[in-house]
């Protein structure tokens, strides 16, 4: 029952956070109303990364649980913090799914297709028993959809309609 950190870098209000899957869970996303999305190395408490992009605030986001199969033959490319390949998906009040390398803060893909805020995103598993899960986005919106998103095409796979009211939960079915 005692404070053991404070991340006080975000200028706003602070909508999601989310652990990493990797390096023993040592970093912390968080996506904020100020536009931003920080990844902070929980253990001395520093921001790594300021991922921009976004033009209002971030509403969600999920850390891969796998690396990407992103080319990162670059010479200059390092890794920086123990996560090779893994990317980060947000979820925005402008209404896009954004895509980022974790180790760059560089912006890899963009989704624009809903019509209202994006209010949940999640990336697909292998440990679902196909491996193209894991190159997929799961997404759902004000706008009373959910998409599937396919990250090495840039393409929207599917809609699901029928929703009456926005959508603020998504996962994949275990079977």
């Amino acid at each position: 029952n005692k404070e053991l950190q404070v991340f006080k870098e975000h200028t706003d209000t602070i909508y999601c956070i989310e652990f990493s899957p990797f390096s023993g869970n040592r970093y912390l996303c968080s996506g904020s109303n100020d536009k931003t999305i920080r990844l902070w190395d929980i253990e001395n408490s520093n921001t790594l990364y300021v991922f921009n992009g976004h033009t209002n605030g971030i509403r969600c986001i999920d850390i891969s649980p796998l690396q990407s199969n992103y080319n990162k033959n670059n010479d200059n490319y390092k890794a920086l913090i123990g996560g090779g390949g893994y990317t980060i998906c947000s979820g925005s009040f402008d209404q896009t799914i954004r895509v980022w390398d974790i180790e760059t803060a560089k912006q890899l893909n963009v989704f624009k297709e809903h019509t209202r805020c994006v209010n949940c995103v999640k990336y697909g598993s292998n440990e679902l028993g196909n491996i193209g899960y894991s190159n997929t986005i799961l997404s759902g919106s004000w706008d009373k959809s959910v998409c599937l998103w396919d990250i090495r095409s840039n393409q929207q796979i599917q809609v699901f309609n029928g929703h009456t009211s926005p959508v603020y939960a998504v996962e994949y079915s275990p079977f």
